[in-house]
């Protein structure tokens, strides 16, 4: 940067940066030289960096003087001032909320309380400071348009630790299980093999782009767009990633089943399927399916006395009822497959919890907004799940 450039920046009031940057992003930069669109750029870019110096400055300032107020001199009283009082903020805060929208968006200025929100809140996550940590309550939002889309996310067992964590797994009890003994004799003590499951994480992420003259959009509107897009995607690759771990940890030796009939389902085939589950999963059985595979193959479907074995159910986030186990649809599953099992018996954990990112490109005027979480997930017990094969052929 040029010094007639940095110093006509350093001259300018924050509401002369930020009408200047709006200008620029008006531009149409097609209509420029390569030249001209690149002094553009460059200008554009030492705005915004001059933006946040200020605000940043702005802040600290307003902490040093609340160290003054809260740690006087000896002998020195501060005169009183209801106004001076300093809210704190987190991310549950109605002034957090509407600054990190408002930050996203790109196009609205910030009043003082969302700016203290803002930064109070957000230079705390040392993790990535060019992220923005979603207000609690649009994540919350997102979670559960993703469990009711996706019901086995709310149905396994989780934890969002935030920190990558380790579960110990007892494989074995070689001595002094439970057992009957004689009068006044104790048991054989206890003797147990133990793995270790470690839940590193895995990343996700949902990529969506809106032009400048979408972003114009209510705040209201563009957290209720943000919200759908990322739950309907991330909730989409989330419940992809917990069915392909179920299939990859069960026991596909002896935990699978297939159809005695061609392109048919039979109720001898789903008792069979039942009877290799174990007596003691963690939560109830669940039937996964595709709506396809469920209704083709399970409704109509009797048992020996030629009663109905599957029910239709309204209640929300779940498709019916076989033989008193509750059956849920999730795309997620493969075609032709139901997947019976103790969900409970899945433990996950979110290492990050949901963040968005966002960058401008001023030669397009496009915001690209990315969400992005880190979570896995691994099943307990290879026996709590069957899969039941309908074959084709």
């Amino acid at each position: 940067m040029n010094e007639e450039l940095r110093n006509r920046i350093a001259a300018m009031t924050p509401e002369q940066l930020q009408a200047r940057a709006a200008e620029i992003d008006a531009t149409q930069l097609s209509t420029l030289s390569a030249a001209d669109a690149s002094t553009l750029a460059e200008e554009r870019e030492a705005i915004a960096s001059r933006i946040a110096e200020l605000r940043l400055a702005a802040f600290r300032g307003e902490q040093r003087r609340q160290q003054v107020l809260n740690n006087p001199a000896p002998g020195h009283q501060p005169p009183a001032n209801p106004q001076s009082e300093q809210r704190s903020y987190t991310t549950e805060s109605p002034e957090y909320r509407s600054a990190i929208l408002k930050l996203l968006k790109g196009n609205e200025p910030l009043s003082a309380e969302e700016q203290r929100a803002a930064y109070t809140a957000v230079t705390t996550d040392t993790t990535n400071g060019a992220a923005y940590v979603l207000p609690r309550q649009m994540v919350n939002d997102i979670w559960d348009l993703i469990d009711e889309q996706h019901s086995v996310l709310g149905d396994i067992t989780m934890y969002r630790t935030g920190t990558i964590l380790e579960i110990p797994k007892r494989t074995a009890i070689t001595q002094g299980d439970a057992a009957t003994v004689a009068e006044n004799a104790a048991n054989d003590d206890e003797i147990n093999v133990f793995a270790k499951v470690t839940l590193n994480g895995k990343d996700f992420s949902k990529t969506l782009h809106i032009s400048y003259a979408m972003a114009r959009m209510s705040i209201d509107a563009f957290e209720s767009f943000l919200v759908n897009e990322i739950a309907e995607r991330l909730g989409a690759a989330l419940a992809r990633d917990i069915f392909t771990q179920i299939l990859a940890d069960y026991d596909s030796t002896n935990n699978i089943v297939t159809s005695t009939a061609v392109k048919a389902a039979a109720f001898k085939d789903i008792t069979a399927a039942l009877a290799l589950l174990p007596g003691n999963g963690r939560g109830p059985v669940i039937v996964y399916g595709k709506r396809a595979t469920i209704w083709a193959y399970l409704v109509g479907l009797v048992d020996t006395t030629g009663r109905p074995i599957f029910q239709p159910n309204a209640q929300a986030g779940q498709e019916g009822d076989l033989i008193g186990f509750q059956v849920k649809v999730d795309d997620a599953v493969p075609a032709n497959t139901l997947l019976i099992g103790y969900p409970g018996d899945v433990v996950g954990n979110t290492i990050q919890d949901i963040m968005v990112e966002s960058a401008r490109d001023i030669e397009k005027h496009v915001i690209t907004y990315s969400g992005y979480a880190r979570f896995e997930c691994k099943l307990m017990n290879p026996k709590s799940f069957v899969r039941y094969n309908i074959k084709q052929s």
